[in-house]
């Protein structure tokens, strides 16, 4: 009795972890949105930052706060190429966990 127990239990908790992976991963696939994107987030404070957004061609300078969001400046003579730039550093700077952990124990080998 105890063993269909304990398998149940652990059943119930691997559907839960399944099931809200499942939930997550198709969540982020909606929350993209075809006509606006968040080019740059700068975090002044744990609950302020400052964003560029881009909506179709038109960028816009924003603040963000518990208060809500409002229109800092409409930017004009945007250079597209530099946000390109930034967005591929830091695509590089991301590293994997286990690539980054790999690398600290090979160097702690040597």
């Amino acid at each position: 009795m105890i063993f269909f127990t304990f398998l149940a239990v652990v059943l119930i908790l691997f559907l839960s972890y399944w099931f809200t992976k499942y939930i997550g991963v198709r969540a982020m696939k909606n929350r993209n949105s075809r006509h606006m994107q968040i080019v740059d987030r700068l975090s002044i404070s744990q609950d302020k930052s400052i964003l560029v957004l881009k909506v179709e061609k038109n960028y816009y300078l924003l603040s963000l706060s518990q208060s809500g969001l409002s229109l800092i400046k409409e930017l004009e003579n945007i250079d597209e190429e530099a946000f390109q730039d930034v967005q591929e550093m830091q695509g590089k700077m991301e590293h994997d966990f286990k690539e980054v952990l790999s690398q600290y124990f090979t160097n702690k080998k040597k």
